[in-house]
């Protein structure tokens, strides 16, 4: 009998891979519970510790929109993490907004790199995206130290930005009143006697009212030198033609500006011009862009050296004289013509629009009457 149950308990043990004594087996059954207890104790610890940061884990989401308010949003994380985040990412949307980061993380070449993908990967790109790759790529070259290789993205952004923030950040850099006694600030501009101009019929000029408004033209005739003495002889010539040949006073327009960016005085801002028919004169400073605007198939257009000087001596002007975007014109708004043309009066326009959605009105400094009637005087 003992035997036989030996070998029962030798036979029970065997089959678990161990020999059990008898006496034994409650003991050990006990510790194994503890030993399980004690292993789902950590297993629960384990989970506890852990669920704390899989909350505090952040999920990222890709932009899905191009605007101003998404690509140049300010980063809830390191711009560095964000880029990881969008490295992979072949929607316009993730590579502007890459591209925006790389600027911020100083990285010129790879913004470039980024935007180029959003211009040239695909065979249809929209205004919307163009206009703010453009405007990261001049950004990329400004930042390279080479600004004036992104003049044509800088451009072209501007006719075709359509967003509010990006057309504010695409206006020109001059948006302060510059103080000098002249109305044009500390803009260099090649007084009239550099052109050597001919004597003025003062008996057939009119004095300026209080100036209000300023409307851009072109000169309707092919010009692209872009030496001085070449724009002065042109000059010249568009004042031969407004006295001999038009009667007028003196040379029409108070500003002209060559195809290299120089800003030349015209007809004295003491006198009213004659540039935009009758009363419409009446305190209304012209400035013409050398070159002709309207000729399509000759690929001209106004340089971006033009541009820049424009915009930059209107927003003079503007707050010398206290006036906004809304009185900025072309010469077609007074007149059955195509002056300024069909390659420079989009510019002018969309320049007014970006000026009123500025606010670029009525901010310069506030004059009495007296100060007015000085402001129409200007000094020989």
């Amino acid at each position: 009998m003992i035997n036989r149950q030996f070998r029962s308990e030798r036979q029970y043990g065997l089959a678990h891979n161990e020999w059990v004594h008898p006496c034994m087996r409650p003991k050990d059954s006990t510790q194994g519970r503890v030993r399980t207890l004690l292993s789902l104790l950590l297993v629960v610890l384990l989970v506890s510790c852990e669920a704390p940061r899989r909350t505090r884990r952040s999920t990222y989401n890709e932009p899905t929109a191009v605007s101003g308010s998404v690509t140049f949003a300010l980063g809830q994380m390191p711009a560095a993490t964000e880029a990881e985040h969008l490295k992979n990412s072949r929607t316009a949307p993730g590579l502007l907004r890459r591209a925006w980061l790389e600027l911020q993380m100083r990285k010129p070449q790879a913004a470039l790199d980024t935007a180029a993908t959003v211009l040239y990967a695909s065979d249809h790109v929209s205004a919307q995206d163009e206009s703010f790759a453009r405007y990261l790529r001049a950004e990329a070259y400004r930042l390279q130290g080479h600004a004036e290789r992104g003049d044509y993205d800088r451009q072209r952004a501007r006719l075709l930005a359509l967003d509010p923030e990006l057309q504010r950040r695409l206006l020109p850099a001059v948006v302060r009143p510059q103080p000098s006694g002249k109305p044009w600030g500390r803009l260099a501009v090649q007084p009239r006697s550099s052109w050597k101009p001919r004597r003025e019929t003062r008996s057939n000029l009119e004095s300026m009212k209080r100036i209000r408004r300023v409307t851009i033209h072109h000169s309707a005739m092919y010009f692209r030198d872009t030496q001085p003495r070449a724009a002065a002889g042109q000059i010249a010539r568009i004042q031969r033609e407004h006295m001999g040949n038009r009667g007028y006073g003196d040379i029409g327009y108070h500003f002209l500006i060559d195809p290299s960016g120089r800003i030349w005085e015209g007809r004295k801002l003491r006198y009213q011009g004659a540039h935009a028919s009758g009363a419409n004169n009446i305190g209304n400073i012209g400035i013409c862009v050398l070159g002709n605007f309207v000729r399509q198939r000759s690929g001209q257009g106004p340089t971006t050296a033009q541009i820049r000087s424009m915009e930059q001596l209107v927003v003079q002007l503007m707050h010398h004289y206290s006036f906004g975007g809304e009185a900025l014109y072309c010469h077609s708004d007074f007149k059955n013509t195509q002056c300024p043309g069909p390659r420079m009066q989009p510019i002018v326009r969309k320049f007014a629009r970006q000026l009123k959605s500025r606010g670029i009105a009525l901010v310069g400094q506030k004059r009495n009457s007296a100060g007015q009637k000085r402001s129409a005087a200007v000094d020989e």
